[in-house]
């Protein structure tokens, strides 16, 4: 009787949970596609296809899953119907005419600038892929710096060089990021502690769009960016095992969150205000990304 019970409980265990494992290539190349944002349809389940394309995902029923990469079209599939391989298709998109000058070099112009001794608030994306994003609105005294030369981000990692990615969208009519500018990933490293991570953007030969852009972070659920750590629920002394995914992002106190953006549970929708009494100056505002743009010309 035992034993009919405990094969009644793995049989109930395996049909609750299922291990959803695939590799993400390119349908016209087969190349392998990494750093794939993988959610969950409206639940804040997720993951991220590492470098080699591949992705494990739990699950306790059929789902919607959501695929995003940059460059390609966003798929929704559900879960029963992924096998081993998974193709997203390429976007085609149709490119303006673009005249290459060369370059002086001799102006820049920095925007968004923040002091990294006054940043002590930051945001982390915990085990599921956010994306988080700030936008920059166009201004005519730009015309003389259009290019985009460099990024700063604050950063603080408690692992070693952790990876985030960089993805850069225009702006749809409800103010929302869409449509990238740019159609690569760019990925960039936080090296251990607090630190001010430079991004080069010099060699892209991207110009500002005059209807503004987002810089947005994406957080890689990879396990070279994984962190555990102990900590202890308020009135308890057994210790719990934490995990997050490297590194968290510097965050500037606004008193509007117009220009912040957060896709979660594969929406976008604007940050919430700050319910954290702890930091004054962060009380009651909206956490804005500590992101410096450098144009140039």
């Amino acid at each position: 009787m035992k034993k009919l019970l405990a094969i009644l409980i793995l049989l109930i265990s395996n049909i609750s949970f299922s291990q959803l494992k695939s590799v993400i290539i390119d349908s016209d190349t087969k190349e392998k596609i990494p750093y794939v944002n993988i959610w969950v349809e409206n639940e804040n389940i997720g993951t991220t296809s590492n470098e080699k394309g591949e992705f494990e995902l739990q699950l306790d029923s059929q789902k919607i899953i959501i695929f995003s990469a940059i460059g390609f079209q966003t798929k929704k599939i559900t879960s029963d119907s992924i096998k081993n391989v998974l193709e997203l298709k390429p976007l085609i998109t149709e490119l303006d005419e673009i005249i290459i000058n060369s370059k002086k070099l001799s102006q820049e112009l920095t925007i968004g600038e923040f002091k990294k001794s006054k940043i002590n608030n930051y945001f982390a994306c915990g085990t599921q892929p956010w994306i988080s994003a700030k936008f920059f609105e166009y201004k005519a005294k730009y015309e003389k710096t259009p290019y985009l030369k460099k990024l700063r981000i604050l950063t603080k990692s408690d692992v070693k060089n952790s990876k985030f990615n960089i993805r850069l969208y225009g702006v749809n009519k409800k103010g929302e990021p869409e449509n990238y500018i740019y159609n690569e990933n760019i990925i960039g490293i936080a090296k251990k502690g607090k630190k001010t991570t430079e991004i080069d953007l010099s060699e892209l030969n991207i110009e500002f769009p005059e209807k503004g852009f987002f810089v947005a972070i994406e957080w890689l659920i990879v396990e070279e960016n994984r962190h555990e750590y102990n900590y202890t629920m308020q009135g308890s002394r057994k210790k719990l095992i934490g995990t997050s995914y490297e590194p968290a992002i510097g965050t500037v106190p606004a008193e509007t969150n117009e220009n912040s953006w957060r896709l979660n549970q594969g929406k976008w929708r604007k940050v919430w205000k700050n319910n954290d009494k702890s930091i004054r100056k962060y009380r009651n505002k909206y956490n804005q990304l500590a992101i410096e743009l450098t144009l140039t010309n």
